[in-house]
């Protein structure tokens, strides 16, 4: 060869650069993941980079004819920068806590072969003719890198045994391909593969860790949703209980002063419904359909005994074993009593609850023969609310549905929930 070219530099190190290349690519573009050890990614990447410009650095001495302070300068950026990769993976892989104490070997290391840059002739030489020699420190640089290569071995399997299966796998192949490319650099079937294969470890760990930390935040954000979706249910909650209890003592309040006896008696029932379903109603778990149908009829009782106007309430329920949130029956029900059957001033109006199971789900009905298409703004706002409510719960709990559908004959409002298989 009389010339080295930038061309036959990116035909020896082409796979090399292109890794790189890829991998610097994908730290940009990834900027926002958090990734554990960016610091040791960045280091490991410079000094690859700088391993194929030593190799560089050999070919245009030997070519050119250049002092021999350049092989000098290049064996001892080898000598340093091999065991410093295996160090930079300890550190990145292994939790470590003395890393200073852990790096005496690597600093001895670099202290010895600093010195002889100076000719001290104490790890390596060069003749005359750019020939290498070793000296009595030789081995030192490959013992330092066996040292952490081992440390890397010894404690992945410590982290694959400790539960961490797919860490302890990764960390093992990193091991393994070390310990292999060395050899396989005395050996020669991996002579000059050494900066790929430290390239593509580094790869491989990176997305290993981009891969935990996406899944790390699909848990996080599940979490919060799931977080987010208890709040939203409790504050519906909230406002569910007042409506309910308020409305109750309204109809007591009138009864006050109409029928003092009925009033009482109101009481008693409404002070017997919170004791025995106090807890049901706070509830943030559903609850047995026979439980809500008891909420149904202690208020069917109570707006019996408020009002003048009398109605029916029919029950057709052909299903009564399954699990619905709780005071989402009754809201329904009382909007049909109140928005419909309470319409029909002749007291012939009605409210009929049917269940059966259509489908892979659970049909509830709540049907009145009022006037639904004919209610007032205000009547459909607060109907609204309610139903609204009913509704938001009924699909943060059960992923279950609520249609409300008003024409002049009454309104049909049908609650449907997944069945259990």
């Amino acid at each position: 060869m009389d010339k080295y070219t930038i061309m036959d530099y990116l035909k020896d190190n082409y796979m090399t650069l292109l890794i790189l290349l890829s991998f610097v690519m994908l730290l940009t573009v990834n900027r926002k993941i958090k990734v554990s050890g960016l610091d040791y990614f960045r280091a490991l990447i410079g000094i690859v980079f700088t391993l194929t410009l030593c190799e560089t650095l050999e070919d245009i001495c030997d070519i050119y004819g250049l002092s021999v302070k350049i092989l000098y300068l290049k064996t001892a950026l080898v000598y340093w920068f091999y065991p410093l990769i295996a160090m930079l993976e300890l550190y990145l892989i292994v939790p470590i806590k003395h890393k200073l104490l852990l790096a005496v070997p690597y600093l001895l290391n670099v202290v010895f072969v600093f010195i002889d840059l100076f000719d001290t002739r104490i790890v390596y030489y060069f003749d005359e003719l750019h020939r290498y020699h070793g000296g009595p420190l030789n081995k030192l640089p490959i013992i330092v890198l066996c040292l952490y290569v081992a440390l890397l071995g010894i404690n992945s399997t410590l982290i694959l045994k400790s539960g961490y299966r797919s860490k302890g796998i990764i960390a093992l192949f990193i091991t393994a391909t070390a310990i292999i490319t060395a050899i396989g650099e005395e050996v020669g079937f991996s002579r000059g593969l050494t900066e790929e294969v430290t390239a593509l470890e580094m790869f491989i760990y990176y997305f290993f860790l981009a891969a935990i930390n996406y899944s790390e935040a699909q848990d996080a954000l599940y979490r919060n949703r799931i977080e987010l979706e208890q709040q939203r249910l409790k504050l519906l909650v909230v406002q569910i209980q007042p409506h309910f209890i308020f409305n109750v003592l309204a109809s007591i309040q009138s009864l006050c002063y109409t029928d003092s006896e009925a009033a009482a008696d109101c009481i008693d029932v409404f002070g017997d419904y919170l004791r025995a379903n106090i807890n049901s109603i706070s509830s943030e778990e559903t609850i047995e359909f026979t439980s809500e149908l008891e909420h149904v009829e202690q208020y069917v009782r109570l707006e019996k005994a408020s009002r003048d106007i009398d109605f029916s309430v029919i029950y057709d329920l052909d299903i009564k074993d399954f699990r619905i949130p709780p005071l989402t029956v009754q809201p329904v029900v009382e909007n049909a009593i109140k928005h419909g059957a309470l319409s029909r001033r002749d007291g012939t109006g009605f409210v009929k609850i049917s269940t059966e199971q259509k489908d892979g789900f659970i049909i509830i009905t709540v049907r009145d023969n009022g006037k639904g298409a004919a209610l007032t703004s205000k009547q459909k706002e607060h109907q609204s609310v309610g139903i609204e409510n009913v509704r938001q719960r009924l699909a943060l709990q059960c992923r279950g549905t609520l249609d409300v559908d008003l024409s002049p004959d009454g309104a049909v409002s049908t609650i449907k929930i997944p069945a259990k298989p």
